[in-house]
């Protein structure tokens, strides 16, 4: 399989995409995906209340029926220790190219959308990582400081 397809004559790459969905258990997989179109456009079949297909719209109800800034687009940082699961947020309103610039990609892009509310323990680089830890009980104020540097030196 492969990861992506470079048109010479468009100067367009196409792009294997997977789509994760954990709050329904599903997924999709992509294969052409221009470089070009945004998250949001890549999305609409799948979640967007009017444009979404019909059967997958009744199967990812609880995405279309949340407001649409509560859905969040992330990606696995990989190259991190095992127990270390880390995610970057993406701008669905950014082409998947200007999203994928400067991420690691094993085989080929795997976007997770979740909802704000539900994502529960997934750790975003950026975000969660930054705050203050709430329960200073299970991550101690150093190993804090520790991402902080890690998001500096990825940005």
């Amino acid at each position: 399989e492969y990861a992506f397809l470079f048109l010479f004559r468009e100067k367009k790459f196409y792009w294997h995409l997977k789509l994760i969905f954990p709050h329904c258990h599903a997924e999709y997989t992509l294969k052409g995906v221009r470089d070009d179109k945004t998250l949001a456009d890549i999305l609409k079949p799948y979640i967007d209340p009017v444009e979404s297909d019909p059967v997958v719209c009744q199967r990812l109800k609880i995405y279309t029926v949340a407001p649409q800034s509560d859905v969040q687009i992330l990606m696995k940082i990989e190259n991190r220790k095992q127990n270390s699961v880390r995610y970057n947020e993406l701008d669905a309103n950014r082409s998947l190219l200007d999203n994928l610039k400067g991420k690691v990609i094993i085989e080929y892009p795997t976007l997770f959308v979740v909802l704000k509310t539900l994502k529960n323990d997934m750790v975003v680089l950026g975000q969660d990582a930054s705050e203050p830890a709430k329960n200073s009980d299970s991550e101690s104020s150093s190993h804090s400081s520790i991402e902080e540097g890690e998001i500096r030196d990825s940005s």
